[in-house]
């Protein structure tokens, strides 16, 4: 589609919004409930069309290829319907407004449904088979099915062969139009069963094998915890949770049955481990210096009376750096005060006072071989905490470690190394994409369309301090009464760190400054050595 037939596309979208805002907006006409509710369904059914042309675009954009040319200059290859190309999900993430990981599902749906066929790499010798899912794209096109529900479907038959997912989208037509999610799933689990049971009993020893736990951060102060567990296994488990749960609730020590699980979880976890809290300080580079006098972090003591000069106090929620480096988290300054009266501080972190990233003084830690050893390679890890690419969050210790200038050219050193995963190892080498790493350690990435985009390192001497509501200043009113709790969004995150980084403003320094936690099983990680 040229310059002309993008405007097209533009000008028929805003003429069909337009006609609906209006409607909507229109003060001098009153209309009954059912007319709205009709405006309602409308619309609904104009976004389902308008995912559709979507989604078609995204399956063509997906199937381009940047490429050099014999004369040197960048051009492009259509691959054709069912193939993507290495960065074509790093290249609608911008233009969703999503992550790589949101953008690369998107995409791979976008050619299942609007191609209609099984997605293959671009550059791959596999030819994209069709999968029988054009009855969902079409029922899109029509305004009958919404993306979420063609989605459901779509997984369901991920599996299946051609001509068995064109059989139950068939089958499932009559329902497309009102069948929320959980029904469409049971008709197709159902229709799956009588057909192809096969499948079904395929699908359930994969996802046997699969089973996982992952945690990330949810509300202010509170994680999130998401498992999948063999169900005999999760049966018995869940029963000792709940035991241990209402002998909670009977005790008084809870409110709430669900949060006497939380409680019963973790406290039967804790009793079969040994977990020791190491205290790092991260302090500005030029108080890490030989000389610089030192810091030390101090905290008043348990139940005493809250202080208004600055300082954290017993009752504060401090900011901590979590298992996800790259979402802090909030711990109670009591909880903190204990484990540095237990273990003292082990080391001192230097960090850029610009951007807060963890530095290499004086280049120590550097080499001359293409490989960095241990130590290099644990502070840029923790440095920057993940993929450095931008939206991706694949956990730094599942990286490669790239040098941004190609090695010997470039040195092997932390202001040339950065965490990148092996997906975009290879898309920063793909015609068309550049880097550069700057001495603060933010990365300053290019596209094939002349896009910039720059993501910066974890801000190690970034923090937070919240204290009790008795403790606010009386002058600024009352509090507001908190939000209503959200519901967690669907995407995971990666595999977390293994060692987990806390931080916390340190506020009597003059300078912005950090206290850096590292909780470890008490037997040392090999792949995480200090630094």
């Amino acid at each position: 589609m040229g310059e002309g037939g993008g405007m097209k596309a533009q000008q028929a979208v805003e003429t069909a919004v337009a006609s609906l805002d209006a409607l909507v907006h229109d003060a001098s006409e009153p209309r009954s409930q059912e007319e709205w509710l009709a405006v309602a369904r409308d619309c609904q059914a104009l976004v389902n069309r308008l995912t559709a042309v979507q989604d078609a675009a995204i399956a063509r954009a997906a199937s381009v290829e940047p490429v050099w040319c014999e004369d040197g200059t960048l051009g492009r290859v259509d691959r054709g319907p069912g193939r993507v190309a290495l960065d074509a999900p790093d290249l609608v993430a911008p233009v969703l407004g999503a992550s790589h990981h949101q953008a690369q599902r998107r995409v791979e749906q976008a050619v299942r449904l609007a191609a209609g066929r099984a997605p293959v790499p671009a550059d791959g010798d596999d030819r994209p088979e069709p999968n029988g899912l054009t009855g969902l794209h079409i029922a899109m096109r029509t305004g009958r099915l919404d993306a979420h529900r063609a989605g459901v479907v779509a997984d369901e038959l991920l599996d299946a062969p051609a001509e068995v997912a064109e059989t139950v989208v068939a089958a499932l037509d009559p329902h497309l139009d009102t069948e929320p999610a959980a029904g469409l799933r049971r008709r197709t689990r159902a229709l799956l069963a009588r057909i192809s049971p096969d499948l079904l009993r395929r699908r359930a020893q994969r996802a046997r094998s699969e089973v996982e736990l992952r945690r990330w951060v949810g509300e202010p102060g509170v994680d999130v915890w998401h498992g999948s567990f063999p169900s005999e296994s999760s049966a018995q488990a869940w029963s000792a949770i709940t035991q241990l749960a209402r002998r909670y609730v009977t005790d008084g020590l809870c409110t709430g049955i669900d949060q006497a699980r939380a409680k019963a979880l973790t406290d039967l976890v804790l009793q079969q481990a040994d977990v020791q809290v190491q205290v790092v300080l991260a302090v500005p580079a030029e108080a890490a210096r030989p000389g610089a006098a030192p810091v030390v972090p101090t905290f008043p003591a348990a139940g005493s009376a809250p202080s208004h000069e600055g300082g954290v106090q017993d009752g504060d929620l401090v900011q901590v750096h979590g298992a996800r480096p790259s979402e802090p988290l909030l711990v109670p300054a009591g909880w903190l005060a204990e484990r540095v009266e237990e273990g003292g501080v082990a080391r001192v972190v230097a960090c850029d006072s610009a951007t807060g990233a963890r530095l290499d003084l004086d280049e120590a830690l550097s080499t001359d071989g293409y490989r960095p050893g241990a130590r290099l390679a644990a502070l840029v890890r923790a440095r920057d905490g993940g993929c450095r690419f931008p939206g991706c969050s694949v956990a730094a210790r599942l990286c490669d470690l790239d040098h941004a200038r190609p090695w010997p050219a470039g040195p092997t050193s932390a202001a040339n190394l950065l965490c990148l995963c092996r997906r975009h190892h290879r898309v920063k080498q793909s015609p068309g994409w550049s880097l550069r790493l700057h001495t603060d350690a933010r990365a300053e990435w290019r596209d094939p369309t002349g896009r910039t985009t720059t993501t910066r390192p974890l801000d190690a001497l970034d923090a937070l301090t919240l204290r009790p509501e008795s403790d606010l200043d009386p002058g600024l009113g009352p509090e507001p009464d908190p939000p209503p709790r959200r519901a967690h969004p669907p995407e995971l995150p990666s595999v977390l760190e293994e060692h987990l980084r806390y931080r916390l403003d340190h506020h009597e320094a003059m300078w912005r400054g950090a206290r850096v936690l590292e909780i470890t099983p008490r037997a040392p990680l090999p792949d995480a050595p200090p630094f």
